[in-house]
């Protein structure tokens, strides 16, 4: 959902950023809503960044700023129904940033609508007591405000983004959950770049005290493939990202509420970003339980 850096400077991934933004899912791993209904997850978000790191985890040696704030909707169909056990959900995902840039004293500024994401299918099984698993596939698609020549709210290009997740939540106990999405990042039409594809490893550990939940949320993301530019490989220059930080979460019964810093720890052919994330899940519309 961030946008592309627009430098000339080499990064791996188009622009140096990722089409999905790692750390985006929070505490929200494998959690679904048991009941049919519509839901909405409100995610308000501000990042930023003061340098470019090269491919040994160096920073650059020039001037790097680059912030965005973004407001992001996502909402959920849970069906009434199950297949093979399994609970199944639909989920929409429009995100808005405005991104503000300096490169070497070239300052940018666009807002608009980031990538559009569609996960047709999401399905969750109950393993266990406490234990839930969960496996879709998000499409994001090429959509929003993107220029191949400057600074974009939106990457050019579709990608194709298997996820799998597991969470261990127990009331008044532990909470543990991670989630594991490969992108898989079609060709750029406008500009013959296509990026590599990609692992992001997003988690989350905590301890429930009775609406409270106290713990640390974080996101790993490694490029294992190389990038393309109108065919030719871009050999030994992929990304790789690691961020982790606290996080608080209210349960308010049919709302709930995450508030969470990720620290940028490690970054390589891209940006080192900073993140505060402000997560607001509530009831659209829901169906009233059985007798």
């Amino acid at each position: 959902m961030f946008a592309a850096l627009g430098s000339s400077h080499a990064c791996a991934l188009e622009g140096g950023v990722s089409p999905y933004p790692a750390g985006a899912v929070g505490t929200n791993i494998a959690e679904m809503p048991p009941i049919p209904g519509l839901f909405a997850l409100e995610q308000l978000s501000y990042s930023y960044s003061n340098g470019l790191y090269g491919n040994d985890g160096e920073k650059l040696p020039f001037r790097f700023h680059s912030s965005a704030f973004s407001a992001t909707t996502r909402l959920l169909a849970s069906y009434p129904f199950t297949l093979l056990g399994a609970h199944l959900y639909s989920q929409l995902v429009l995100p808005v940033v405005s991104l503000h840039t300096n490169v070497a004293g070239q300052r940018g500024t666009q807002d608009g609508l980031s990538n559009v994401t569609l996960s047709p299918v999401i399905a969750s099984w109950s393993l266990a007591r406490n234990l839930t698993f969960t496996s879709g596939f998000d499409i994001a698609f090429e959509t929003g405000s993107y220029s191949p020549s400057k600074p974009s709210v939106a990457v050019g290009y579709t990608s194709l983004q298997p996820v799998v997740s597991l969470r261990y939540n127990a009331p008044n106990g532990i909470d543990l959950g991670v989630a594991n999405r490969v992108m898989f990042n079609r060709e750029n039409g406008e500009t013959g770049y296509r990026s590599g594809t990609a692992y992001v490893g997003e988690f989350e550990a905590g301890w429930n005290i009775g609406k409270w939940k106290l713990g640390v949320v974080g996101a790993y993301l490694n490029q294992f493939t190389d990038d393309r530019n109108n065919g030719a490989l871009v050999a030994g220059n992929r990304a790789k990202t690691l961020g982790i930080g606290p996080s608080i979460v209210y349960d308010g019964g049919k709302f709930n509420i995450n508030l969470n810093y990720q620290q940028g720890i490690y970054a390589a052919n891209t940006s080192k970003s900073n993140a505060v994330w402000l997560n607001v899940a509530i009831p659209l519309w829901a169906k009233p339980p059985g007798p």
